[in-house]
């Protein structure tokens, strides 16, 4: 490597390591673990619809509440929205629903993942 390249590596490698030192995150990867708040239970009420019909067919079909517990954003031409997901009956439960919002505040389930309750939440 020549020393133009090295050093576009080392401005590179600064670049991200201060993005993630003010908490920002690597551009275009998730961010970190935050408690869900009104904003994102809004989101999954709203898709209640369409997160029960993309469940798995073996998965019991759920009766209750869903809750929103803890989500992680990715930043794209929108955002996707990765939630926890508690499902309160017949017994707990938890999946993973990824929502992606467009600019123009539209949104769609574009994923759904059967979860444990401890399980990280990582980009599916």
């Amino acid at each position: 490597m020549n020393g133009q390249g090295v050093i576009a590596l080392a401005f590179l490698l600064a670049v991200v390591s201060q993005a993630q030192g003010q908490g920002r995150g690597v551009p275009g990867g998730l961010s970190e673990q935050r408690m869900a708040g009104p904003g994102e239970q809004a989101l999954v009420a709203k898709s209640r619809k369409e997160i029960i019909r993309r469940l798995p067919s073996w998965f019991d079909r759920p009766v209750g509440p869903f809750k929103a517990l803890t989500y992680r954003t990715q930043t794209v031409a929108g955002t996707n929205y990765f939630i926890k997901v508690k499902i309160q009956e017949p017994r707990p439960r938890f999946i993973h629903v990824r929502i992606y919002a467009t600019l123009n505040n539209r949104s769609k389930v574009a994923g759904v993942k059967v979860a444990r309750q401890y399980d990280p939440i990582l980009y599916f």
